[in-house]
């Protein structure tokens, strides 16, 4: 039996899933996240954060998931923002490119604010 190196605590604050991770985002997680996405897409919630500060070691597959669970929120008309990315995951997310592509907040209450912030501006629709 696989063991899993990540740890999910999933809470809903307000609108918003936030998933605080901690633990190893690798190959052995990486379906874990999904589902744990998956499930708060399925409860109601396209607001998602994840907290990364628990984060201690992301490779490849990690990166992987990172981009399904934002994929997976964009599908389900939702938004998906990173909060509190440790020093080693900013440098692997800055090292691809990935900086440019997912939303980073320095704290999760930031990241909730972005979000609130991006439901109201679609909400508006264009001007």
């Amino acid at each position: 039996m696989p063991v899993n190196r990540l740890v999910i605590t999933p809470a809903v604050v307000g609108r918003d899933a936030v998933l605080a991770l901690a633990g190893e985002l690798d190959m052995g997680s990486e379906t874990l996240l999904a589902r744990a996405v998956r499930e708060q897409i399925e409860a109601g919630c396209r607001r998602i954060v994840l907290d990364c500060v628990g984060i201690s070691f992301c490779d490849s597959r990690g990166f992987s998931a990172l981009l399904e669970a934002r994929q997976q929120a964009r599908e389900a008309k939702g938004a998906l923002v990173l909060a509190a990315v440790p020093e080693q995951l900013q440098y692997v997310l800055t090292l691809l490119g990935a900086d440019n592509i997912f939303t980073i907040a320095s704290t999760v209450e930031q990241a909730r604010l972005l979000l609130a912030a991006s439901a109201a501006d679609n909400e508006s629709g264009p001007a």
